[in-house]
This record gives C-alpha cells, sequence and structure tokens, in this order.
C-alpha cells in the first residue's frame, strides 16, 4: 500500500473517561475531518470528583488547540487556579496535619513549586547564584520565596490571573475530571463529528499480522478500525489484555500503590480559595487538596505495605473532622509502573493504559496531553512503519520515567523516619536518573531532565509538554527537603561580575512580589466573576 490507498480512516477509542474523550476531541481536530473517530464507552457510573490537579500547558496545547476560550471550558469543568504546589510537613516528624508544624531551625515547614519561570543571568539560573549567596553568608531566605515572584501571593491567597482575564503570572488549574470527559465529549460529537457508541466491549478480533481489526460488543454491534487508542484505564483491555504488552512493574522505586479520596464541602467566602495544590506528608504517603468552588477534592494516597484502608479513611477522616458514617468514600488500587510499549502494532495506550504513576506531580492529564501531541506528530498509515513508533514509544517511555525520577527524588531526599512507611522510602533502589541528578545537584550544577538542554526550560513549547522536571522544580524540591549543593558552582569563582550582575534580579524579584501583592484580586474574587456568585 501507497499514498492514500494506505492512509489511515477509521479510529476507534476505547474508554469514555477524560483520557478517552481528549483523545477523541483531540484527533478529530488534528486530522480535520479525514479520519472517522469513534469513541466505545460503557455507561459511566456515578463517580464522586476529587478533584484533578494540571500543569501550565493545559489550555495552549490542548483546549486553546480546540479553540475552545479558557473561560468557556473553566467554567464547564468547575476549574479553579493552580499557580504551584505546597508541600507540607515533608522535613518534620509527628501526626498528620493540614497546618505546617514548625522547623527546628525556625520557619514553617512548608515550600512551594510554583510554575513561574527562573531566571537567569549571563546563561545561568538565578538558582546557582542563590546557592552561592548563602554559602557566601547572604540572606537565609528560602530558594522559592527568593527566586520566584508566587510564593508570597500564595500565602496571601490571590489569583494569578486580574480580574480582566490578563494573566499575572504562569498558572494551571484545579478541575472536575468527570465535567471535562462531559464536556469534552458534547464538544467533539457536536463539534467534530465524532461518533459515541454506548456499549461494553465484548471481545477483540485480530487479523493474520496480529493486529486488532475490530471491536466486539454486549449489543452485538462489530467496530472495524485500522488504528485502535485505548483508553481503557489501568485494566489495559487492548494494550495489556489483548495483546500481552509486557509491563514494567517500578514497585520497587515507588512507594505508594493505594487511594482513598472523596471531597470536602468548605465555606469559600468565608475562607478564600487556595490558588495552590496542597500535598501533605502522612504517616504511609501523603494527602491531596485540590480547591474547587464550594468544596475540595482530597485523597490520601499510600502504601498497601505500611497501612489498611480501614486506617488510611480513619487518618484521612483525621485530618479534615470528617465523619466515616456520612462520608462517601472512593478506594482504588494501581500497578506502579508502565507498559514496555505504549504502542504496539495498530494499538496506541492513552493515559493509565499505558501506565500510572501516583500523582504526586500531577502527572494524569499531563501525560495524556503530551501522548496526544506526540501520536499526532508521528500518525501513521496502514503500513505502520517501525521508525515512527519507536520514536513514540521511545519518547513516551522518556517522559515517563522522568517523572517516576522527579518523584521519587521526593522520597529518597525526606528527612523524615518517623514511621515505618517514611524509614522506608530512605532504602528504595534509586534509579540512574535519580542518582546522576542529586551528584550533579550536590556538585552545584543546574539540574532537570537529562533529555532538554537549559534553553527548554524557557519557552520551548513542544519541551515544555514533555517535560515536568526542569531546574526550578529541582531546586524547589530539593532546597525544601532541607538539602543543600556541597559547594557553589565551580564557574562562579571564576564569574565575580556576573555574581554582582545576577544580584539586582533578587531585588527586582521582591519588588514584583509586593506590586502584583498590592494589585491582584483575590483568588475567591476572581473565580466568583468567572463562574458567577
Amino acid at each position: 500500500m501507497t499514498g492514500t490507498a494506505a492512509r489511515i480512516r477509521k479510529v476507534v477509542v476505547l474508554g469514555g473517561g477524560t483520557a478517552g474523550w481528549m483523545a477523541a476531541a483531540y484527533l478529530g481536530k488534528a486530522l480535520q475531518g479525514t479520519v472517522d473517530v469513534t469513541v466505545l464507552a460503557a455507561p459511566a457510573r456515578p463517580r464522586a470528583c476529587t478533584g484533578e490537579a494540571t500543569v501550565p500547558h493545559l489550555h495552549r496545547a490542548f483546549f486553546d488547540f480546540l479553540g475552545i476560550n479558557e473561560d468557556e471550558w473553566m467554567r464547564e469543568c468547575d476549574a479553579s487556579f493552580r499557580t504551584a504546589t505546597r508541600f507540607v510537613n515533608w522535613r518534620t516528624e509527628g501526626a498528620s496535619e493540614a497546618a505546617a508544624r514548625a522547623l527546628p531551625a525556625g520557619g514553617p515547614d512548608h515550600f512551594y513549586q510554583p510554575f513561574g519561570l527562573l531566571a537567569d543571568y549571563d546563561r545561568i539560573p538565578l538558582s546557582q547564584y542563590w546557592v552561592k549567596r548563602n554559602h557566601d553568608g547572604g540572606a537565609r531566605e528560602p530558594f522559592d520565596y527568593a527566586c520566584f515572584r508566587e510564593p508570597p501571593l500564595m500565602d496571601a491567597l490571590k489569583s494569578p490571573r486580574r480580574l480582566d482575564g490578563r494573566a499575572a503570572t504562569r498558572y494551571a488549574w484545579h478541575l472536575d475530571a468527570g465535567l471535562v470527559a462531559d464536556f469534552l465529549r458534547r464538544f467533539a460529537v457536536g463539534k467534530l463529528a465524532v461518533t459515541h457508541v454506548e456499549d461494553e466491549m465484548t471481545g477483540v478480533d485480530r487479523d493474520g499480522r496480529g493486529h486488532v481489526s475490530a471491536l466486539r460488543t454486549a449489543s452485538g454491534r462489530v467496530l472495524e478500525a485500522d488504528l485502535f487508542v485505548d483508553c481503557s484505564g489501568s485494566r489495559g483491555l487492548l494494550l495489556d489484555r489483548a495483546l500481552g504488552e509486557p509491563f514494567l512493574d517500578m514497585s520497587d522505586q515507588l512507594p505508594c500503590d493505594s487511594v482513598v479520596a472523596t471531597t470536602v464541602p468548605h465555606d469559600d467566602a468565608a475562607h478564600g480559595v487556595e490558588p495552590y495544590t496542597s500535598a501533605l506528608a502522612m504517616s504511609a504517603g501523603w494527602t491531596w487538596k485540590t480547591p474547587l468552588s464550594g468544596r475540595f477534592g482530597t485523597g490520601y494516597v499510600y502504601s498497601s505495605r505500611f497501612t489498611t484502608p480501614q486506617e488510611a479513611t480513619a487518618e484521612l477522616c483525621d485530618l479534615w473532622g470528617l465523619d466515616p458514617s456520612t462520608t462517601r468514600f472512593e478506594h482504588s488500587r494501581h500497578r506502579v509502573g508502565r507498559t514496555e510499549r505504549a504502542w504496539v502494532r495498530n494499538v496506541v495506550g492513552i493515559g493509565r493504559s499505558a501506565g500510572y504513576l501516583e500523582p504526586l506531580e500531577s502527572t494524569g492529564i499531563h501525560f495524556v496531553t503530551a501522548a496526544l501531541h506526540l501520536l499526532v506528530k508521528h500518525f501513521p498509515d496502514r503500513t505502520f512503519n517501525p521508525a515512527l513508533v519507536d520514536v513514540f514509544n521511545r519518547e513516551v517511555a522518556v517522559m515517563f520515567d522522568d517523572a517516576r525520577d522527579l518523584t521519587q527524588t521526593h522520597y529518597h531526599c525526606t528527612p523524615r523516619d518517623d514511621t515505618p512507611f517514611w524509614r522506608a522510602t530512605g532504602e528504595l533502589p534509586l534509579t540512574s536518573g535519580v542518582r546522576e541528578r542529586i551528584a550533579a545537584y550536590r556538585a552545584g550544577l543546574p539540574v532537570g531532565s537529562p533529555h532538554t538542554d537549559e534553553s527548554t526550560y524557557y519557552g520551548d513549547f513542544e519541551a515544555e509538554i514533555r517535560n515536568l522536571g526542569s531546574n526550578g522544580s529541582y531546586y524547589c524540591l530539593l532546597t525544601g527537603l532541607g538539602l543543600l549543593p556541597d559547594a557553589p558552582l565551580p564557574a562562579l569563582a571564576h564569574r565575580p561580575e556576573s555574581v554582582a550582575g545576577a544580584e539586582p534580579l533578587f531585588q527586582a524579584i521582591k519588588r514584583q512580589q509586593q506590586n502584583l501583592l498590592e494589585t491582584l484580586p483575590s483568588a475567591y474574587d476572581c473565580l466568583r466573576r468567572l463562574h458567577g456568585a
């Protein structure tokens, strides 16, 4: 087959959750009406919204690509602002609590990982100048507060956006994943002519090459296609069960495999809306808090080796003062790791069918967006040229493994050892990527993804889509956990003019912080105007 004879004509997406409808809408738009897209989704069961945190490129890479205005999709998805992640009590021992404890040396046990961009001077990130300042006896202000504009704004619950819609700083969103799926279903079916088949898959047909040729359903339908996108979640109905792709178990590298989650009412008018995600250290893992309108989603991500579902539920109830007899909880358990390949023959796994990482770095929707971008970039014809498939698989594996390394760094570098769980995290076998980054960090070097150079931290769109770990995020994490480099970047000893030239940047950040504190509205006021009182 060559040319138009080999063109992909039909795509079937299996699964109608957030990943499935994101895939259908993205492919429907990107392929410009040249392919028939069908979504096979079983009737959805009601689920409580426990909040989903995203990263900044979601709008530009996905909703803006679809031509959907930010205010429109935020209203449809009950979205709120997310300017950072706030990590609480990852250094101090004690019972689980939402308030930050005091560090032994003073100050609260919390740090931020903002989405703001880290400045640089003379092609050296500001982080390295901050290390030299501290090493030479200069100001001891925490890294996040010294090098980013955002931390004081988050302390004051300020919006990252002005009332007229202009962005004041870089931000992402919290949203209701169920509403996202519903909104994208309506958009894909109504605007992009995607076909929705509400049915249960009962069988898979394969051809002589071993490719999937059709899906069979409970009502007797036979859905044929050239390409199948597996968005069936952790069940992996096509990639895992039908094609038998090996799964790379990473439970020895990351300890948390279970979640108990719920939604908690919140008086926004009385207490304001936090413009950040919280990650609160617990006895056997950590808990997220994602603010939404009039409530927040929360979930305890824990290790089943160190606590039971009943004990985890009780600890989550104690944290938020919940009554277990009247609160609805959702329990889930996950395989930690990824399939060896995300694209096998004519099946592409998107989302949890291709792998699962605990959401400490908000990887869920990030992985979906990035994989869809890469699929369209390497979109095949029916010959399925191995070069396209291999490049896609390599890039998806790198993306996943980099995020795994960033997540593992949280556990490895925390000084906590007050429970069996936290003692065990210090004994996790480290990946080579984590070992190399920590060695580079201790030597005073910038650290980030080894697959991006310094320029990608400052605006390369494609690199932003595929990578979570920048020099700024690693420095926020490592300094926030109390780990400092052994010495400043050695090259700075030979660049006194650069060191002096960088000093005004620290002062400029202070002025910008004060200006934004004085001029930005509260997150509550901004969201009230967006969503309606």
